[in-house]
């Protein structure tokens, strides 16, 4: 199909596939970025603010650049040193750029592509648009910021001049891409898209007026079998998108590599239902069911062909207004059609389930959605999909119960350093949650990262928060949970940790059987030193119960777990108490933190024995 295109010279000038962004790969940095964009606000960016950008960067370590000069290698020996503006600027001098203004110029790109930032040299000073704004808020809800960012990131615009008309861009990704998803699953029993099948056939659909022929590609390649003639197709699809008869395989790499980085922005807004693996390499996009209302409204009046702009003054109007573009469901039938679509898929899990709701939940589902204002029903539709959420969280916590196969693939996890090592946050938060839900009689376990419609974790849990708080009969506790393994774990983890329990304190009254558990796959000893201190005297005048455990060490309280299991008896969260308590217990009779460490092991042993 497609060779037949070229040979009639049908192409489309496909040069090279769109991207939102290869400097930043987590779409939370932005926000960092943003921040040190902030102190230039309302200068020009000109090639001494473009060079003094990177310098900030550098200064605040959200960038460190191949060659550090051995004089200032001590800041990145000790973390706690604050790198002064000067020695932060004789480093990116030290690298001697062809083009410096460059650097700070790519590291603002993708600030000015998804709307948060208007910083160009010749078009006036630097703004933080409203958009942006919301995202630097402590308590901005990241799925609304990138729904609004992705709804306005289209090719060609007047303000990027990478994707042009020329070269056969025409495309609103996100609005495609939905309905690429659609419509491919109307003709196919199987819904959704792989991660090799998103990755080749998403950044390639350069003009949304192919989707069908895309769709066409992607039902070809699900008929091959065997891995040499997928691998066949795949290099005969590279060749012939990117116009060559000899692909270079970085070209094909950095298909997969805008694949991937996509999908983190996309599965942001909550209207992707994604389905991974522990290590988030194979993965599976869907749209989400509870969202199709709004898709199936979007739609109804965008194509995912991109808008037409007299001029950049026009476009940088449009992505600096928050309220554009028009969404269907200002209009109150609309949002009354969403509403209804989450309270049918709610009762339809009701009767699968066969889950009985409380009183306070009955109560929502009965609402008559006919008497409430705009305001009302927007804060309806929020209540109706917070109970969704709660629902499928439910389902998943009734099958994590008594699932042996589960609980040994989380031994597994926990006790393998290499995986642990190719793991997100947001995906070990996920880990440690389940490992605590399968104990089974807490009062509330909660996670504290943001969640998709299916309660899985959008990305980790934000900075001012505990990472997952616990609940139980007889003792509260926050867990803490880092894959830094550095010399920087204490300056990241330890004044954070020891501040959200404090907090979390003060909240619940000083009860005093409140603990913290700290997890990492590998514990720094200037970690156990700074635990040590406040656990045996104190921390802003008052001892805490702070108990560090690697990775190795928590997958043996999942063990003693699984022997209770396989023994028909009982697991409470009362045997995890009296582990807690006796490892706080051993502080108070250490002469050290090392003496502390070792006494951690030896009484985890004696607890795994019964002798506690």
């Amino acid at each position: 199909m497609l060779q037949e295109k070229y040979k009639n010279g049908e192409t489309n000038n496909m040069k090279k596939p769109w991207s939102i962004s290869t400097t930043v790969r987590n779409p939370e940095r932005l926000r960092d970025f943003l921040k040190v964009l902030k102190q230039l606000e309302g200068e020009d960016f000109t090639k001494e603010n473009q060079i003094k950008y990177q310098i900030l960067l550098i200064k605040d370590r959200l960038y460190k650049p191949n060659n550090i000069p051995q004089k200032y290698q001590k800041y990145y020996d000790d973390p706690t040193l604050e790198i002064p503006f000067s020695v932060a600027k004789d480093i990116f001098e030290s690298q001697g750029y062809e083009d410096p203004p460059m650097r700070g110029r790519q590291s603002v790109n993708p600030l000015n592509k998804l709307g948060f930032a208007i910083a160009r040299e010749g078009y006036g000073p630097i703004k933080i648009t409203e958009l942006g704004s919301l995202f630097l808020k402590g308590d901005h809800d990241i799925g609304f910021i990138f729904f609004k960012s992705l709804l306005k990131l289209q090719f060609p615009n007047p303000w990027n001049k990478d994707f042009s008309e020329r070269h056969g861009f025409n495309i609103v990704p996100f609005i495609a891409t939905l309905r690429l998803i659609r419509d491919l699953n109307r003709k196919s029993k199987i819904k959704g898209l792989s991660r090799d099948e998103f990755c080749l056939f998403i950044p390639t659909l350069i003009n949304a007026e192919h989707i069908d022929e895309q769709i066409e590609n992607i039902l070809v390649y699900r008929k091959i079998t065997g891995k040499v003639n997928k691998r066949n197709f795949i290099v005969n699809f590279a060749e012939e998108f990117y116009e060559t008869s000899d692909i270079p395989e970085k070209k094909i790499n950095n298909l997969f590599d805008y694949g991937d980085n996509t999908m983190r922005y996309f599965r942001l807004t909550r209207y992707f239902k994604i389905e991974t693996d522990p290590l988030v390499y194979h993965w599976r996009i869907d749209l989400e069911p509870s969202r199709m209302s709004e898709i199936e409204q979007l739609l109804s009046i965008y194509d995912g062909t991109a808008f037409k702009f007299k001029n950049v003054s026009y476009y940088l109007d449009y992505i600096s207004d928050i309220n554009k573009p028009t969404l269907p469901w200002e209009k109150l039938d609309n949002l009354k059609n969403i509403a209804l679509n989450i309270h049918k898929l709610i009762i339809k899990t009701l009767e699968k389930e066969k889950i009985t709701l409380s009183e306070e939940e009955v109560k929502i589902l009965k609402i008559n959605i006919n008497t409430l204002d705009k305001t009302f029903l927007e804060k309806y539709i929020s209540d109706l999909r917070e109970l969704n959420r709660k629902l499928k969280l439910y389902i998943k916590k009734r099958q994590l119960l008594g699932n042996i196969d589960k609980i040994k693939e989380i031994i597994e996890i926990l006790g393998d350093q290499r995986l642990l090592r190719k793991i997100e946050p947001e995906v070990f938060e996920k880990i440690l949650t389940e490992a605590l839900k399968i104990i089974n009689d807490e009062l509330l376990i909660k996670p504290n990262y943001p969640m998709d419609d299916e309660g899985e974790p959008l990305t980790h849990a934000p900075g001012n928060k505990p990472d997952i708080e616990c609940y139980y009969e007889t003792f509260k506790a926050i867990c803490e949970v880092t894959l830094n393994t550095s010399n920087l774990q204490w300056v990241q983890e330890g004044q954070p940790v020891m501040r959200h329990l404090r907090d979390f304190e003060k909240v619940n009254g000083f009860d005093d059987n409140i603990y913290c558990i700290f997890v990492a796959p590998k514990i720094h000893r200037d970690t156990y030193s700074q635990f040590w201190i406040s656990v045996k005297y104190e921390y802003d005048g008052r001892p805490q119960k702070i108990i560090p455990l690697t990775t190795t060490q928590f997958a043996l309280v999942l063990k003693k777990l699984l022997q209770y299991i396989q023994k028909g008896k009982k697991f409470t969260h009362y045997e995890l108490y009296k582990l807690y308590d006796s490892l706080i217990r051993e502080t108070k009779e250490a002469n050290s933190f090392s003496e502390w460490a070792q006494r951690i092991n030896e009484t985890l042993e004696l607890w795994i024995e019964g002798k506690i």
